[in-house]
């Protein structure tokens, strides 16, 4: 399986934040093990990077990322995915590159905790959260 895991989410395994590090933890467990083939885009490691740093210092975030590298495949974001994102009905710019990038990478899921993440009724991508994601991905490999 296939799955476009936003900012949130590994926020919430690497700074332990409550009350979802839990779940997000078995998502990065997931991918780490290699049993769901877990994204990120480049703009993730950027953001990541900044706030680890902020909240820890330069090191923990340079492991932090190396680690990242390591588990998760890395998506671009490029000028055509900005214009395209742009103007995309999505509350966010960033949501909007999120949700162009996993469509181009033919991904299943987006797994985010925002709440105010919405796709595109049409999209081939599914926004879920990760507490739904789990518990649909041990129903599908029951």
């Amino acid at each position: 399986m296939n799955v476009m895991v936003d900012t949130n989410v590994v926020l919430d395994d690497i700074l332990n934040r409550a009350p979802n590090a839990d779940i997000a933890r078995r998502i990065s467990r997931l991918v780490t093990d290699g049993i769901v083939n877990g994204h990120i885009t480049a703009n993730c490691l950027t953001d990541i990077f900044y706030i680890v740093s902020k909240y820890r210092n330069d090191g923990t975030a340079r492991k932090v990322i190396r680690n990242l590298l390591l588990a998760f495949s890395v998506v671009g974001v490029d000028d055509g995915d900005c214009r395209a994102a742009i103007d995309l009905p999505v509350r966010g710019f960033e949501d909007a590159l999120v949700v162009i990038r996993a469509e181009k990478a033919d991904l299943s899921y987006i797994v985010t905790n925002d709440k105010g993440f919405q796709g595109i009724a049409d999209s081939s991508v599914s926004v879920i959260s990760p507490s739904d994601f789990l518990l649909k991905f041990v129903c599908e490999n029951c």
